[in-house]
């Protein structure tokens, strides 16, 4: 529960531009192209917690999505380079039952701040926007446009969606990056990350320093066939903390702690029909974050890394080309580890969740949403329905 409360700001998932209409508002500035997109949602949920202390609650709250609100714009093409550049924020719709006016203040989350160039080579992109490991997974989730599971009956924020409950959070994260030109559907893209830093317990707390890149990669192949489309995806990640021995004349680790992480998947669509499959498997990934403490723990002299397991089947059906109706399964696993005798904080978690859903666009600008959810895990046992609908522009 506690790593849920820790990353409830970082829940909230994606970019402005996966959620934008087809048409965006648009518009010249000499040779410069600008355009404005965003999206705003709200779902009332009905909630049954299976836990004297909670018990159930009516409330209202954003879903996997908060709104979002983004601004891009396109250069001219100059020798060959196109450069773009784009800022997305993201406020919430609602507030925890206790908060009134404001959740924590009403403060804006600065999602994406990158820029692209673009030319023969691929497209070279500095900033922050969404991370490469685990994006196959969060964009083919059908609950993106949902719900899903919760991290609170009562609180403020975005839910989480499958997050902690099929993957591990994408996040958005300061890289420099490289994205190959499409080699016959294939495409490549590996980049050089700003590391995540954690803590585990040891006395006081132990400190570590990452003095090389986090290192991500992703490996994309699509294509089309007659009345239907296939699409499969391959990222990982790779990060080094070492334990710096001493911090302010305090004792800490001089163990090191080694993040590895491989996800898979594959989207098949055939007439009305869809199909998702995604797998997760690596060391030192948190359920919810790729890099949390919860994933690992430290000796004065060494650490250990938990093994972490997830995945999620979805199939789905299109009616006219507007009603797409739903079903998911999905689970995150993380074993326990020891070293020195010191048990990792939280110890063989296991999260489910079982997602009906129904997603109609009611016209390009208008999507109502219904769900039902029954989730697992570190929050106990909570069912949810939800209603509500997203508008794009």
């Amino acid at each position: 529960m506690t790593q849920f409360k820790k990353t409830k700001l970082a829940a909230a998932v994606l970019a402005a531009t996966v959620a934008a209409p087809a048409s965006a508002v648009s518009w010249s500035a000499g040779d410069w192209e600008v355009s404005y997109t965003g999206t705003i949602n709200l779902f009332m949920n009905q909630i049954d917690r299976d836990d004297i202390t909670s018990g159930n609650s009516n409330h209202h709250n954003e879903g996997l999505l908060p709104a979002f609100h983004t601004m891009k714009v396109v250069s001219p093409a100059t020798n060959g380079l196109t450069g773009t550049a784009q800022i997305s924020f993201a406020p919430d719709s609602s507030s925890g039952k206790t908060q009134n006016q404001n959740k924590g203040g009403g403060q804006i989350d600065m999602r994406e701040v990158f820029f692209n160039v673009d030319g023969s080579f691929g497209t070279i992109s500095l900033g922050r926007t969404l991370s490469l490991f685990s994006r196959g997974a969060i964009l083919n989730d059908m609950t993106l446009f949902g719900v899903g599971a919760l991290f609170s009956i009562d609180g403020g924020g975005t839910s989480l969606g499958r997050i902690a409950h099929g993957y591990t959070y994408a996040e958005f994260h300061t890289r420099m990056a490289w994205k190959s030109p499409d080699m016959n559907g294939f495409s490549i893209e590996v980049g050089l990350f700003d590391p995540q830093e954690g803590s585990a317990t040891i006395i006081n707390a132990s400190d570590f320093e990452t003095d090389t890149p986090q290192f991500q990669a992703a490996l994309n192949y699509s294509t089309t066939f007659d009345g239907g489309s296939v699409s499969i995806w391959a990222d990982g990640i790779v990060q080094e903390m070492k334990g710096r021995g001493n911090a302010g004349g305090r004792a800490v680790t001089t163990g090191d702690v080694n993040t590895t992480g491989l996800s898979l998947g594959m989207n098949v669509n055939a007439g009305g029909f869809g199909l998702v499959g995604s797998w997760y498997n690596g060391e030192a990934l948190g359920t919810v974050r790729a890099v949390d403490a919860n994933s690992y723990t430290c000796s004065a002299t060494a650490c250990a890394e938990a093994d972490a397991d997830g995945y999620y089947l979805q199939g789905t059906y299109t009616l006219n080309g507007k009603t797409k109706i739903g079903l998911s399964y999905g689970e995150s696993n993380q074993d326990t580890v020891t070293v020195g005798g010191s048990t990792i904080t939280a110890a063989a978690l296991s999260n489910e969740l079982t997602t009906v859903g129904v997603y109609h666009d009611v016209n390009s600008w208008l999507k109502l949403v219904a769900e039902y959810n029954d989730q697992s895990g570190q929050l106990g046992k909570i069912t949810n329905v939800s209603v509500g609908g997203f508008i794009f522009w």
